[in-house]
């Protein structure tokens, strides 16, 4: 039974990155998948994960 996924980082505006293991034929590899909004990508590692939820977050506005 493969293992439920681990949040690893959630940001302040919502974003999650979140670490999976998957196997794939006789090995098994850890995947992270950055998330906001809806929108998601598997990553190979957590900076990956990271510059991918940034760069799709809206900035909070400053007055």
């Amino acid at each position: 039974m493969a293992a439920l996924p681990q949040l690893v980082k959630a940001t302040p505006q919502g974003g999650t990155i979140h670490k999976y293991q998957l196997s794939g034929g006789k090995t098994a590899f850890m995947r992270y998948l950055g998330c906001y909004l809806g929108t998601c990508k598997f990553c190979n590692d957590v900076e990956e994960a990271s510059e991918f939820v940034s760069s799709i977050e809206v900035s909070p506005k400053t007055t």
